[in-house]
């Protein structure tokens, strides 16, 4: 059992076997300093990967009906030498991650495509609490901890075609 104010289950259990009840409720239970302090290194590629090779199982594709954007993701954070997870910044600062939504499906691209409609912009612990539902997106961009581009329209609508936190 995990106590509270830890994040030993970053290290301990493998976040591709967690189940998303289990991830949101170790994420709750998880201090924002510990969170912040683990999700670097190996430990923060591990969890990029496994947050957005999960995203299309977390479309709800009825709500996604006449849905079609490409989304940039821009995880801030990656530090000197990092950004390369998906394509990323080569300059370090930032890894990227792009998912197209179109025909009720998505789909997460391994190459940067011309032009996104969307760009979101976060660091790891917050994107994580946000896919988890332990963090309100409208509150994390109040907050300055997730900034949004491009067709805003279409932003606010993906917080309703995804299935956010557990089920």
């Amino acid at each position: 059992m995990t106590e509270r104010g830890t994040a030993g289950w970053l290290e301990s259990v493998g976040l591709t076997s967690l189940d998303a009840s289990e991830l949101a409720r170790l994420v709750d239970r998880t201090s924002e300093r510990e969170l912040r302090h683990r999700l670097i290194g190996g430990v923060r590629e591990i969890a990029l990967r496994e947050i957005f090779r999960r995203m299309p199982e977390y479309l709800r594709p009825a709500r996604a009906a006449g849905f079609d954007a490409v989304v940039a993701w821009q995880i801030t954070g990656a530090g000197p030498g990092g950004g390369r997870a998906n394509g990323g910044d080569p300059s370090g600062d930032v890894d990227e991650f792009w998912i197209r939504i179109s025909d009720g499906r998505c789909t997460l691209l391994d190459d940067q495509p011309e032009d996104a409609d969307i760009s979101i912009r976060t660091d790891p612990a917050t994107l994580l609490r946000v896919v988890t539902g332990n963090e309100d997106p409208v509150l994390a961009v109040l907050k300055q901890r997730l900034s949004v581009r491009g067709d805003l329209a279409l932003a606010a609508r993906l917080t309703k075609i995804f299935a956010v936190g557990p089920a």
